[in-house]
Formats: structure tokens, sequence, C-alpha cells
């Protein structure tokens, strides 16, 4: 089929728009952690080609289905294939927001070691990666288990929250420091979430049933 080539070339730029998204998601996390502005700087030097490579494959994967006419499997792979755009985007959006706040973050001293906030972020980042090869492979099996990990980021979530929660109320100087701390990890929380709606998708397309993270852990036990 001549369409084939050409959504091999799509899924090899989605591919390469979601490591970069992965890179500034980890380069923003660790500016915070080793207290280190020079982490940011991969995040500055990529916000534009983020939205760039967004636009550009939005307007490839529009102009192949008005091209081809594609029958309806190829529509339904060119749909998710937006979907993915549109999404990985939006994990950009959110490293450029940690940065913004790690900017502020990193001109007061640290209020503690960060020790669940790198935990957090690897674990988002290792599902967000999982996501990816299930969404690259079709890979429904590994979609299930991206969806179950998602309980995990919402208890360190909740559990990073509460700790500095303990600390504002001890130490009000500490008190802009720890507000810009819950944004992060709301942030990366939201990223953990976009991993896990890509996964859904991915068994959608695969099974024609689109789950919910109850469903999952049914169905599997």
């Amino acid at each position: 089929m001549l369409i084939e080539p050409k959504l091999k070339e799509i899924r090899e730029r989605l591919l390469t728009m979601a490591d970069l998204a992965q890179s500034m998601i980890d380069s923003a996390i660790k500016a915070i952690v080793e207290h280190n502005l020079e982490h940011l700087k991969y995040i500055k030097t990529n916000e534009e080609k983020m939205d760039t490579m967004e636009v550009e494959n939005e307007s490839l994967i529009i102009t192949t289905i008005a091209r081809y006419q594609p029958e309806a499997k190829y529509l339904r792979m060119l749909a998710m294939d937006l979907f993915v755009n549109r999404d990985l985007e939006r994990i950009g959006d959110h490293a450029e927001n940690i940065k913004e706040h790690a900017e502020s973050i990193l001109q007061k001293p640290k209020i503690k070691e960060y020790v669940d906030l790198p935990l957090m972020s690897e674990l988002t980042i290792n599902m967000l990666k999982d996501s990816i090869k299930a969404f690259a492979e079709m890979d429904a099996d590994l979609a299930r288990d991206v969806i179950k990990r998602d309980g995990k980021i919402d208890a360190l979530e909740d559990q990073i929250i509460r700790e500095l929660y303990t600390y504002m109320v001890e130490d009000p100087s500490t008190i802009k420091v720890a507000l810009r701390l819950i944004d992060v990890v709301k942030n990366v929380e939201r990223v953990a979430d976009i991993a896990t709606n890509l996964a859904e998708e991915v068994i959608y397309m695969k099974e024609g049933k689109m789950l919910r993270h109850q469903e999952v852990d049914e169905d599997k036990g």
C-alpha cells in the first residue's frame, strides 16, 4: 500500500517527539533534585522544537488523510496518531511548567533532600516510555500494565503533598518553595495520566474496548 511508508514516517516522527518529551520532564526534575539550573537549559533549548514538531506532525497526518483517503483501519491509526501527537505536546507543556516552578524553587535553599519526587518522576517516565512502546507495537498487554501503575503515582502524589504541608505548618518560611513543589508534583501526575490515556487508547485500537482503571484491575486481577 502506498500509504504504509507514510504511516511509518509519521510513527517515527512521533517516537522522536516522545523521546524529547521524556527527556524534557527528566531534565526539569533533575534541576530540582540536584538544585542545578543547568538542567533547565535543555528545556529552554527544546521548547520551540516540541511545538514545531507538533504542528508539523499534525499537518502531515491531515495531509496524509486528505491525499490517500485511507480505509477504516488506516484511518483509525491516523486518528490515534493525532491523539498521540497532541498528548506529547501536552507533556512538553508540563515540562515547561515544571521548569518555571524550578526557576523559582532554585532561588531558595532546599527545604529537604528530595527522595520521593525523583522516584515519582522515574516511575512516570517509565509509564510514558511503555505507553509509547505499546502504541508503536500495538501491545495491549503492555498497555494494561501501564494503566495498573497509575495508582502508585497517585499514592506518591498524596504522600509528597502531605509531607510538604507538614513542612509548611512547622516552618512558614518554607511555604513558597513547598507550594511550588506541590505544583511540580501535580504536573508530574498529569504526565502519568497522559501515559494512562495513551495506554487506554492502545487497548481501544487493538480490542475495540475503552477500559478504565478499575476495569483493567477486574479483568486481569
